[in-house]
């Protein structure tokens, strides 16, 4: 039997994907396109509208393949069914199954309940990544329970894995030639809370800095109430963490983070950024923002676009605001037109690109590390990224040459463009 896979959503979503994946036996094999398939497993994101209707447009085209062949199945895991599976089920029946369960233990063993097949004794990821980097999931679920979303209804409360299970898979994912860890979670900074802190995020940091062969090691999803000395002295010290922080703000006026729920005030959100600067030399910082929260004034936009001017990530991502039920903000009146929203969004982006391309501008004539995820061999093209961006949201490095796939080389910049940097090789392996 074939098997295509569709994978929708965040990193955490694709490391439950390839779970789901690794363990399938070798009855069963795995195709990249609907056409060669005999069965497509769609892992679904409900996180805000945007990405549900993503997955209901992925899940409607699939069933294309359906209508012209009636033994074409069509399974769906993930979000989707886990927050709405009763309604999915009315709505769109031609779905063979739905999985739904926030454990992916147990939805494995739902898939193979419905192949009538047995879960592997040890399950191994099959990867869906570029072979040199890799997601490292370090906990699941949210207590944040941030007013605006929706993931500690789906995901359940908090639940760090135990730090030696999460040293094992590093050193497999590392010994199967795995040059970057990707380390995520719903709020890195808290992993260990509810195993007692006897290990902390710091301490697993050290860990995976000692490993051979591994070269970078990359933070996402962090919280700005979360952060402890330790850590930033941790990131700062350590040779193979990137420079590189990921610290969703969401927003910077205090009556709006505190309706938020976010737990933190603008003058600590400050005090963080400047710490986090001064500490840890050549630091790059994304977060990301929302545009439109109930009761947002135009007073309150002006002050988030002036922050942003004044602190100048290099890095920024924007979200219109999604009214989600289950949510407390769902209570709000949704008082911002969607109008609005989307303008407040490409507003702030503007910004953000004139910023960005300043930042570019000022890497020009320097020599940087690159680390090469794609190579075009027919228009000599390598495609790669420094250790400032993560794949798929951040920056290009685009260099007119062809060298080897997950090899970092160094680069000499010489020109930039917004988002993306041009720069040729300075060696070759």
């Amino acid at each position: 039997m074939n098997i295509a896979y569709i994978s929708l959503g965040c990193p955490k979503n694709e490391i439950d994907l390839e779970y789901i994946l690794g363990s399938l036996d070798d009855r069963y094999n795995i195709v990249k396109t609907l056409d060669d398939a005999d069965v497509v497993i769609i892992n679904t994101c409900a996180f805000i509208d945007t990405a549900k209707q993503e997955s209901i447009d992925n899940i409607l085209f699939s069933l294309q393949k359906k209508k012209d062949n009636p033994d074409f199945k069509v399974l769906v895991s993930g979000c989707l069914p886990q927050r709405y599976k009763d309604e999915l089920k009315e709505e769109i029946s031609q779905v063979d199954e739905f999985f739904t369960s926030n454990d992916i233990i147990l939805t494995i063993q739902q898939l193979h309940k419905y192949f009538k097949s047995h879960v592997k004794t040890t399950v191994k990821r099959a990867r869906i990544t570029p072979e040199h980097y890799a997601y490292l999931k370090i906990a699941d679920g949210c207590n944040n329970r941030c007013s605006y979303c929706a993931i500690p209804s789906i995901k359940g409360v908090y639940k760090s894995r135990p730090f030696q299970d999460i040293i094992n898979e590093a050193l497999y994912l590392v010994d199967n030639g795995v040059k970057e860890l990707l380390i995520v979670a719903q709020d890195t900074t808290l992993y260990g809370h509810d195993l007692g802190y006897k290990k902390n995020l710091s301490d697993l940091l050290v860990s995976l800095n000692d490993m051979t062969g591994l070269e970078w090691i990359r933070l996402l999803y962090t919280h700005p109430a979360h952060w402890s000395e330790r850590l930033i002295e941790t990131v700062a010290g350590l040779d193979k963490i990137v420079k590189y922080v990921d610290l969703p703000i969401q927003h910077i006026s205090d009556r709006l983070l505190k309706r938020m729920g976010r737990k933190v005030t603008s003058a600590q959100i400050k005090n963080l950024i400047e710490k986090l600067r001064k500490n840890i030399p050549d630091l790059a910082l994304r977060t990301s923002v929302i545009t439109g929260f109930p009761g947002e004034t135009e007073n309150e936009f002006q002050e988030l676009l002036m922050f942003i001017d004044d602190i100048r990530f290099e890095r920024l991502g924007t979200f219109a605001y999604s009214h989600e039920e289950n949510t407390r903000a769902y209570t709000f009146d949704d008082d911002v037109p969607q109008k609005i929203k989307l303008q407040r969004q490409r507003e702030i982006m503007e910004h953000q690109s004139h910023i960005s391309y300043l930042n570019n501008n000022g890497l020009i004539g320097k020599t940087i590390n690159v680390i090469i995820d794609e190579v075009d061999k027919y228009n000599n093209y390598s495609f790669g990224r420094t250790q400032w961006d993560a794949p798929d949201i951040d920056n290009d490095v685009i260099i007119p040459s062809t060298v080897k796939v997950g090899f970092i080389y160094k680069i000499k910049v010489v020109s930039a463009e917004k988002f993306d940097l041009h720069g040729d090789i300075l060696n070759v392996n």
